[in-house]
């Protein structure tokens, strides 16, 4: 089957999914994208680019298409009456996006979500947490309309939309995989996410800086995608921690899994998180990983780690994170092993099939 793949923000964990989908899928993946940068004009304005490099008669080039949901289809699809039934994919939705510093709420941008569904021939969201966010901020939204308010839009969602979660690579790394097990004297914290404000590096550097100072010994590698204007909280960490810092940048894959395979602890402290594909990987690495319960992450974890994996408030952060530190590397291990196991249930060999099905049956 062939597949037209589109995504408008080509980066981050969208340029992953995309990539390693498309390697994995056993159809024909054809991808067109943009760079992720602007995702206000991606959201607004990109249907008009994307109908020019759609290729003509697109209904006899593809049987299927797969966009990302940062685009106006119900436009596209205006402009490109001939593309063949979509899945819409939805990585986020702008409804519960935490807002930037300076930034106002704006429900256009979520509007468009709510259209993009509508306009699909199927939509999925890559959680549970994910699509019940949007549907809860849409209903509260259509309560507040002056007038013209249609009846009937939130069971059109729910009966559009489903729930496929997205996929990993499987871990490369054999020499690195085989160097920890050798006993580490100091273990090591990872930090694997995007240096911006809705990952809150605020509250997990405050945490790491708080155990130095009670002589918790650690390294710290930073990893994630940079940017020129990152929070200032980078720099802060820098100044504190620079005697614990081993790595920070934003290294190529064969070195980024190597560094996860040589950590002890993976730390989210993010404000937003649909899936949490950063800290599946480390965890499928053999990080034990401490994360906030509101989010995504006990919907992906197994139920057996809730107790030792989720914290709800800054002391509990402490107190779980300084607990697992203070364990020899002999003791961390019998807590990461089975979970890095069943990691495995996140692989593309397991959940490219899924999507594949999912496309089979629009087509």
């Amino acid at each position: 089957m062939r597949v037209l793949f589109i995504e408008t923000f080509y980066g981050g964990s969208h340029k992953t999914f995309a990539d390693q989908y498309a390697e994995a899928s056993r159809n024909e993946i054809h991808l067109i994208t943009l760079p992720p940068r602007f995702w206000k004009w991606r959201q607004a304005g990109s249907a008009m680019r994307l109908s020019q490099l759609i290729p003509p008669k697109a209904d006899t080039l593809f049987d299927v298409v797969i966009a990302g949901g940062m685009l106006d289809l119900a436009h596209l699809k205006v402009l490109r009456p001939d593309l063949p039934p979509v899945l819409l994919y939805l990585h986020e939705n702008q409804f519960d996006y935490p807002l930037g510093p300076g930034e106002k709420i704006d429900f256009r941008y979520g509007l468009v979500d709510v259209m993009n569904i509508l306009a699909s021939d199927k939509a999925a969201f890559n959680s549970s947490y994910n699509r019940n966010s949007l549907m809860t901020e849409c209903g509260k939204l259509f309560k507040r309309l002056p007038d013209a308010i249609p009846s009937d839009v939130p069971a059109k969602l729910e009966e559009k939309s489903t729930v496929l979660y997205p996929g990993i690579a499987p871990m490369t790394g054999t020499q690195d995989r085989n160097a920890r097990r050798q006993e580490r004297k100091i273990p090591l914290v990872i930090w694997n996410h995007r240096h911006e404000h809705d990952k809150n590096p605020e509250a997990a550097f405050d945490a790491l800086i708080r155990l130095a100072r009670r002589s918790v010994r650690f390294e710290l590698a930073i990893l994630g995608e940079n940017f020129s204007n990152e929070p200032e909280a980078f720099n802060r960490a820098r100044r504190h921690l620079s005697k614990q810092i081993v790595f920070d940048g934003y290294p190529e894959r064969i070195r980024y899994n190597e560094w996860l395979y040589k950590g002890s602890v993976v730390i989210s402290t993010a404000m937003q998180e649909n899936f949490g594909l950063s800290v599946i990987e480390a965890a499928a690495a053999g990080c034990w990983p401490l994360m906030p319960r509101r989010l995504a992450y006990p919907e992906v974890m197994p139920q057996w780690v809730s107790g030792a994996c989720f914290w709800d408030d800054g002391p509990s952060l402490d107190a779980k994170l300084e607990k697992v530190l203070r364990l020899s590397d002999s003791e961390r291990r019998k807590l990461t092993s089975p979970l890095s196991s069943w990691m495995k249930t996140y692989e593309w060999t397991v959940r490219a099939p899924l999507i594949d099905d999912v496309l089979e049956r629009l087509s």
